[in-house]
C-alpha cells in the first residue's frame, strides 16, 4: 500500500468509526454489535436509533473501499438519522426509497461514481413487531424453541437506479419473548480460510442456534472467535448486530 493510499484508508477508518453508535439502551431489547474493519476499509455501516414507541435498526455495506466508501457511509448515516427522527413512525419502505433518491443524486450525479449500497432498514415496536425493507444479507431469527428462520429482505441495491419504489417491498415478522435475531454483513459469510473455503451462512446459522441461550454479547463473541479461527485476517469489513427480544407489551 502506498503512503497516499495508507493515508486515505486511515481517513476512511476514522470516518467509519466516528459514525457507529456506542452503547444504547432500548426498552425490550438486549443488543450487542461489533464492526471489525478490514485492512482496507470495506464500507460497512450499522445504526441503532431509539425513538418514541419504536427502535430503528439499520445495516448496510458500500460496494467499494477506501475514502469514497467512507464518504458514502457518512451520507447514509446522516440521511437515515434525519429521516427517522423526522418521521419516527414512517414506513421503512418509504424511507428506503427516499434514501435511495439522495444516494443516487450524490453518488451518480455529483460524485460521478458507480458505487452502490446493500442496505436494510427495520422498525421494531415494543409488541415484538418488526417491519423491514431493503436488500442486504438474510436476517436470521432463532426462536426460543430452537428453530431458526432465514429471512431474505426483498429489495434492490441503493444508489444504482434513480427510483426503486417498484422493486422495494416491506416484510413484516413477529418476534416472541426470548427470540434472538442476527443481522450481519457479507464479510462474515464470505470470510476465506486461505484455501478457497468460505465461512458460509450454514456455519453462521449453526453457531447462532448452538449459542441461542447465551446473552447477545456472548453470542457475538462466540461468532467472532469462530470467524477469526477460520480466517486470520478478514479481507472485508465484518459486522454483527445481535438482538434478544424481551418485549414490553406482550399479549396474554
Amino acid at each position: 500500500m502506498t503512503e497516499a493510499a495508507r493515508q486515505e484508508n486511515e481517513i476512511a477508518s476514522r470516518v467509519q468509526a466516528s459514525i457507529l453508535p456506542g452503547e444504547i439502551d432500548v426498552e425490550g431489547l438486549a443488543i450487542a454489535a461489533q464492526m471489525l474493519p478490514a485492512e482496507v476499509v470495506g464500507g460497512d455501516y450499522y445504526d441503532i436509533i431509539p425513538v418514541e414507541d419504536a427502535c430503528w435498526l439499520a445495516i448496510g455495506d458500500v460496494a467499494g473501499h477506501g475514502l469514497a466508501a467512507g464518504v458514502i457511509m457518512l451520507m447514509i448515516q446522516s440521511a437515515v438519522q434525519s429521516l427517522v427522527r423526522l418521521s419516527p413512525q414512517a414506513s421503512p419502505r418509504d424511507l428506503v426509497c427516499a434514501l435511495n433518491g439522495a444516494l443516487y443524486e450524490n453518488i451518480r450525479k455529483r460524485m460521478r461514481r458507480d458505487e452502490h449500497v446493500t442496505f436494510c432498514l427495520a422498525r421494531y415496536t415494543p409488541d415484538g413487531g418488526l417491519v423491514f425493507a431493503g436488500a442486504h444479507e438474510n436476517i436470521l431469527i432463532c426462536r426460543e424453541n430452537g428453530t431458526c428462520d432465514n429471512i431474505p429482505p426483498k429489495g434492490t441495491w441503493l444508489g444504482a437506479m434513480e427510483d426503486v419504489r417498484e422493486v422495494t417491498q416491506e416484510t413484516k415478522i413477529q418476534l416472541g419473548p426470548g427470540d434472538l435475531m442476527l443481522m450481519f454483513s457479507d464479510g462474515v459469510i464470505e470470510a476465506d480460510d486461505g484455501r478457497g473455503g468460505r465461512f458460509g451462512l450454514d456455519r453462521l446459522r449453526e453457531l447462532l442456534v448452538a449459542n441461542r441461550e447465551r446473552s447477545p454479547q456472548e453470542v457475538r463473541n462466540a461468532i467472532l472467535a469462530a470467524l477469526l479461527r477460520w480466517t486470520e485476517r478478514p479481507d472485508d469489513d465484518v459486522t454483527l448486530l445481535i438482538i434478544r427480544c424481551h418485549g414490553v407489551y406482550w399479549s396474554t
